[in-house]
């Protein structure tokens, strides 16, 4: 297992307690906004995934952790009224299509009835969940971290980003090359919806922490053939080259950039925090490369103070229970069932309309960290969340 779990195994997480979101929604029994009368129930949540195909590294994470989440919560139910709800979830498996996840966002709203919806590993598949949501004011949990995907805003009404602004990602890594006094960058992006948010986002970031982005270099869409655009990076000489891409695609650009002769500093976005960047084919090439990303990527914290910390080692407990290791990556999908039986809990309702006002009722903490939803922002996790890491003998080790 990997060293930054900080020494948990199955057996040690059999001991866990009560989870902090179960906690938390039971404690709510006696909270005034649950007090009209609720009939045991469910809430039915909708859950469109890359599962298979395009974005399926990350969305099949999001999937165990969505299981992991649903468990803990159900262990409890969540107060409503005088009785409980209980999630039920349905499954879709959108194979990286925009025109399945559009589909089978239409289904899930008409034929199962969902009171929302979760998925979106990618942006290509979010743009298309976002057109029936909004068309079926049904609230959209959208897990990505592309930056239209709550905006403009009066387009986006039910639509909530979970995965981190790349404008808050990129301002890490400039602070952190500032730190490092390196001055040069270069910028290698993928070809779609989640690249374009770093090629955007990266510049003005950069500008802020006085480096200058020397090339801007896109990865082509065939997925493999990486070395002409790695060695075009390369040619520039620059101090440092920022990776801008999912998983597994972020490590194989990184060795693309080692096997054209590039030796200097490679940062990643939050999208490069999945199991196989460090235990795939090419993690030997990840060895001393910066990520950022939320903090959960490092494990259960030694000592839990605070709610996200406490958040982060129970659902950690839990994962390795269920999977047996847990090497690190943002369970956004686990945060949005709590964000919704938050909703669920304050609404005293499942009707998507009412979940939606609900969901801006005030700070939610999740594993990933808080999110702050409000009638003028709909995205995406608090950056206070983010921290840099480094990859150092195999494991993600945090620096601040």
């Amino acid at each position: 297992m990997n060293s930054a779990t900080g020494g948990l195994t199955r057996r040690s997480a059999l001991t866990g307690g009560l989870g902090l979101a179960a906690a938390a929604l039971l404690a709510a029994c006696s909270e005034p906004d649950a007090t009209a009368a609720g009939a045991t129930g469910e809430l039915v949540l909708g859950v469109n995934l890359e599962l298979t195909g395009t974005g399926s590294t990350l969305g099949k994470l999001q999937e165990q952790a969505i299981r992991v989440g649903a468990d803990e919560i159900n262990s409890v139910g969540i107060p409503y009224g005088e009785g409980r709800l209980y999630i039920r979830l349905v499954f879709k498996d959108n194979g990286g299509n925009a025109a399945t996840a559009m589909q089978q966002a239409k289904d899930l709203i008409e034929q199962d009835k969902v009171s929302a919806i979760i998925g979106g590993a990618t942006v290509e598949t979010a743009r298309a969940i976002i057109t029936e949501a909004e068309k079926g004011k049904v609230p959209f949990l959208c897990l990505n971290s592309g930056d239209d995907m709550t905006v403009p805003l009066p387009n986006r009404r039910f639509v909530y980003q979970l995965g981190p602004n790349a404008s808050d990602v990129a301002a890490v890594m400039g602070r952190e090359i500032r730190k490092l006094g390196l001055t040069k960058v270069a910028v290698l992006a993928t070809s779609d919806g989640h690249g374009d948010s770093g090629v955007r986002a990266l510049p003005r970031a950069m500008l802020a922490s006085g480096r200058e982005i020397i090339d801007t270099v896109r990865l082509p869409r065939s997925g493999r053939a990486y070395g002409s655009a790695a060695g075009r990076v390369a040619d520039a000489e620059p101090e440092a080259v920022i990776v801008w891409a999912q998983a597994p695609v972020s490590a194989a650009a990184v060795a693309a950039l080692r096997t054209a002769g590039y030796t200097g500093k490679v940062f990643l976005d939050a999208g490069a925090g999945a199991d196989e960047t460090l235990n795939g084919p090419n993690a030997r090439a990840m060895e001393g490369a910066y990520v950022v990303h939320p903090g959960v990527l490092a494990g259960a914290p030694t000592v839990a103070t605070t709610p996200s910390g406490r958040a982060q080692r129970t659902f950690i407990y839990r994962y390795i229970q269920q999977y047996g290791s847990f090497t690190g990556f943002a369970p956004y999908g686990a945060d949005a069932l709590t964000l919704m039986a938050t909703a669920a809990r304050r609404a005293v309702s499942t009707d998507p309309q009412r979940l939606r006002g609900r969901l801006e009722g005030g700070p939610i903490e999740g594993v990933s960290g808080a999110y702050a939803f409000q009638p003028i922002s709909h995205g995406g996790l608090e950056a206070d969340a983010l921290a840099p890491f480094l990859v150092r003998q195999g494991a993600w080790v945090r620096l601040s």
